[in-house]
C-alpha cells in the first residue's frame, strides 16, 4: 500500500480570479520534508456540443503561452457563484453562441495531477439553439463543425492538441455512439 504524505502547512502565495498559487510544506513517510508548489482551482467544465446533423461544434482560438491557434471544445473555469452545469451553460453561450435543451454530465478527469488540482466535468450538449454571444475581451473565436471522424483525424494530425478538449472527446465519444 502506498503511504500518503503529511501536510505540515499550506499558504496561498498568489491569487487571481481563476486560480490560486499554493505552497505546501509536507513530510514523507520516511520523515523527509519538502515543499510542494501547485495551482488550486474551483474546477472546470468542457462541453461536447452536438448539432442536429451529428456534427460537433468547436472553435479555434489563440493561445498566448504557445503563441499558436488551438482547436477546442467550449470549456472554462467554474466561477465562485456557479454550479458546474451553470458554468457549462455559460461557456456554451460565450464560446459558440448556443443554448442547449439537453445538457448531460458524462464524466470527469484531472488535468495535470502533479501541477494543479483542477478537475474538469465533461458535458454533452444536444438540442441546440443559436443566440448572440458575449465573449470575454481576451477571446476571439473561429467557429467550426466537425464530424466525429474529423475530430479523430484532427487529433491524429496534431491540429487538435489541447489536452482538455482531447480528454473531453475521449469521454464523450463513448456516449456519442449510444
Amino acid at each position: 500500500m502506498i503511504q500518503s504524505w503529511k501536510q505540515l502547512s499550506s499558504k496561498t502565495v498568489h491569487e487571481n480570479p481563476w486560480w490560486k498559487y499554493q505552497l505546501d510544506e509536507f513530510e514523507l513517510p520516511n520523515g523527509a520534508k519538502g515543499e510542494y508548489h501547485y495551482m488550486k482551482t474551483r474546477g472546470s467544465v468542457a462541453i461536447i456540443a452536438i448539432d442536429a446533423g451529428g456534427k460537433i461544434l468547436l472553435h479555434r482560438q489563440y493561445r498566448y503561452i504557445f503563441d499558436r491557434e488551438s482547436l477546442e471544445c467550449p470549456a472554462g473555469g467554474i466561477k465562485p457563484d456557479q454550479t458546474p452545469r451553470e458554468a457549462a451553460t455559460a461557456e456554451l453561450a460565450e464560446e459558440i453562441g448556443v443554448r442547449a435543451k439537453i445538457l448531460e454530465e458524462v464524466g470527469s478527469f484531472a488535468v495535470g495531477t502533479g501541477l494543479l488540482d483542477d478537475v474538469v466535468k465533461v458535458f454533452i450538449a444536444k438540442d441546440l439553439s443559436f443566440m448572440t454571444s458575449e465573449k470575454d475581451e481576451t477571446e476571439e473565436f473561429e467557429h467550426m463543425r466537425l464530424s466525429p471522424e474529423e475530430i479523430d483525424t484532427a487529433i491524429f494530425r496534431g491540429e487538435m492538441w489541447d489536452g482538455v478538449s482531447i480528454s473531453a472527446w475521449a469521454i464523450a465519444k463513448l456516449f456519442f455512439k449510444k
